[in-house]
């Protein structure tokens, strides 16, 4: 038998409704991205999609 492994993940991290409920109370805007990265195994961008980021997007 072979084991598989599962990646959970959400398509974005800014979402007002998840301030003071998945991010603590009080996280900084600039950091959920880090936050929602340590908690969960993929996260989608969709913009990469279309074409080439700047850093500025990611921050």
């Amino acid at each position: 038998m072979t084991t598989a492994s599962i990646h959970v993940g959400i398509g974005g991290w800014n979402f007002e409704p998840w301030r003071d409920n998945f991010y603590p109370a009080g996280w900084p805007h600039a950091r959920e991205l880090e936050y929602a990265s340590r908690k969960l195994t993929a996260i989608e961008i969709n913009s990469t999609f279309y074409g080439p980021q700047s850093p500025k997007t990611f921050s």
